[in-house]
């Protein structure tokens, strides 16, 4: 059985990349095809250092991290 060893939710800002955060699962359909579009409802600190300001309309998408068998 494949474990994943995490996930990763990618941020855009109007369809600009602007960083990653390593987290949870949070949806059931997971990749491009999964994408959300959220607004932030606290400040987001992104893994690149960068951060997202609350009441900023984001799109997310969620992919795994590589796992193990």
């Amino acid at each position: 059985m494949f474990k994943h060893l995490g996930y990763f939710k990618e941020y855009y800002i109007n369809n600009k990349f602007i960083g990653t955060i390593n987290c949870e699962m949070d949806r059931e359909i997971i990749g491009y095809h999964g994408r959300k579009n959220e607004v932030l409802l606290d400040k987001i600190k992104l893994d690149n250092g960068k951060s997202i300001k609350k009441n900023i309309q984001v799109l997310t998408i969620l992919y795994p991290l590589c796992g193990e068998i």
